[in-house]
């Protein structure tokens, strides 16, 4: 490879306006020339990396939570009933008494999370979404229309009904295990509409499907569950160092051997972003991708979620129908998980200069500096079919997802193992078949 001057028409292209607005020129690699076709060399010296200094920030900020109703009880704004029903069709609630009907408030609009992104410093944290104290689940709640005291657990439910006056007993308050999150996204896809998706999903797989799969399977089973996230805001830096190439001439020296003769450059990249409502996954078994268990990272496979419908969270959107999941993670849990997220947008923000360099980018340095943050805990709605497969002595459990807004499909299909190694054995066989003796002719031909 040859080192020169970039032409005089190689110019990256600017970002535009609402995109990371600092764009570094780049420069020749100071290598000496060397022979083509040489892919595996030293590498180049990247650009000196300075430091990101932090800008000075606050200490930790906590973000106070719209508080719910708190004696637990979620009333009719209009007649005081507390039997109230949510209507997944219209996404609103309704008074079982007088029939009035309400939509929660927007939690966007509550909490003014799509404000003053670029002015965040250090970490903001909703008081639903502080560090889990690891206290017991199970939360009493008092009656306040016949004083009688209701227990709560909360590792499944977050409502019950008093037994003595029947009244409806909610969690819409933040309790100090992470089970009141600050919003809920609420189910818009129904429970056929999930059977349907799940059961034409598992129908393009059936031919190689496990047979006790096959033979147990019920779409009726899926159930609805509020599946723990994050949502993150973040006002961010980042620095990308790597070397970029651009190709010259290429020669055919025979059949055999192709020469490529290229000019390598050193490339950096600075970018400034300002990031709206990313979602980080807060259940540590679900954002274990590697997990040998069950197939449940599956989840994040149906994103996104329409998150800026996000309401206030109230329990009633649970209703009869849908069970909740607790969070189990921290922000500083979560925050590398949120960092990953950050330099993946980083680059795809950066692709769109680099398109000069016709054999690419490798980026060997990556640096981000969150310069401010905020997180909100919130329930995003899933559709779960499980099956548990027994497989060499230990049990794995494979899930089918579908998007409780979007219906989109996701999953895992446990394979008949024996019918697919038969079927490859049998089409490897057939093809030998006709291959063979067409190689044999085409030898005795030559000879």
């Amino acid at each position: 490879m040859t080192a020169e001057k970039p032409p005089p028409d190689f110019v990256p292209e600017p970002l535009d306006a609402s995109a990371p607005d600092h764009v570094a020129p780049d420069q020749a690699a100071p290598n000496p020339a060397s022979a083509p076709d040489q892919a595996a060399q030293e590498p180049v010296s990247a650009l000196p990396i300075p430091d990101i200094a932090p800008e000075d920030a606050p200490e930790y900020v906590e973000l106070a939570t719209p508080q719910g109703a708190a004696d637990g009880v979620v009333r009719c704004p209009q007649c005081g009933a507390s039997e109230v029903n949510y209507r997944a069709d219209k996404a609103e609630f309704q008074c079982a008494y007088c029939r009035y009907t309400w939509m929660e408030q927007s939690l966007d609009e509550a909490m003014k999370l799509s404000e003053g992104i670029g002015e965040l410093r250090g970490t903001t944290v909703s008081s639903a979404a502080v560090d889990i104290i690891d206290d017991a689940a199970l939360v009493t709640m008092k009656c306040t229309g016949c004083g009688s005291e209701v227990v709560i657990d909360t590792d499944h439910n977050l409502r019950a009904r008093c037994h003595w006056c029947k009244h409806e007993l909610s969690l819409n308050n933040r309790i100090p295990n992470g089970a009141v999150p600050d919003g809920i996204l609420p189910f818009s896809i129904t429970k056929e509409q999930a059977m349907a998706n799940i059961s034409g999903f598992v129908n393009q797989r059936k031919t190689f499907a496990h047979p006790g799969f096959s033979s147990t399977f019920t779409p009726e089973n899926v159930m609805g569950v509020y599946m723990p996230y994050m949502t993150v805001d973040g006002n961010v830096d980042v620095r990308l160092d790597g070397e970029g190439e651009v190709l010259r001439r290429t020669v055919r020296v025979n059949d055999k051997r192709t020469e490529y003769h290229a000019d390598r450059y050193t490339v950096m990249r600075q970018l400034s972003m300002e990031i709206d409502d990313l979602i980080v996954e807060t259940s540590s078994d679900k954002a274990n991708i590697h997990s040998t268990a069950s197939t449940n990272n599956i989840i994040n496979a149906v994103l996104p979620f329409d998150v800026k419908s996000m309401v206030r969270f109230n329990s009633n959107f649970l209703g009869s129908e849908y069970t909740s999941e607790r969070r189990d993670m921290d922000v500083d849990a979560a925050e590398s998980y949120a960092a990953n997220h950050f330099m993946t947008l980083a680059r795809a923000g950066a692709q769109r200069t680099i398109t000069p360099y016709d054999r690419g980018v490798a980026w060997k340095s990556e640096q981000v500096n969150v310069k401010g943050s905020r997180w909100t805990a919130v329930l995003l709605p899933v559709w779960l079919y499980g099956f548990v497969e027994t497989r060499g002595g230990r049990q794995i459990t494979h899930y089918i997802a579908v998007n409780g807004r979007t219906g989109a499909t996701m999953g895992s299909v446990p394979i008949n193992r024996a019918k697919a190694a038969w079927v490859a054995w049998g089409t490897a066989a057939a093809i030998s078949v006709v291959t063979w003796p067409l190689a044999i002719a085409v030898l005795a031909m030559g000879g």
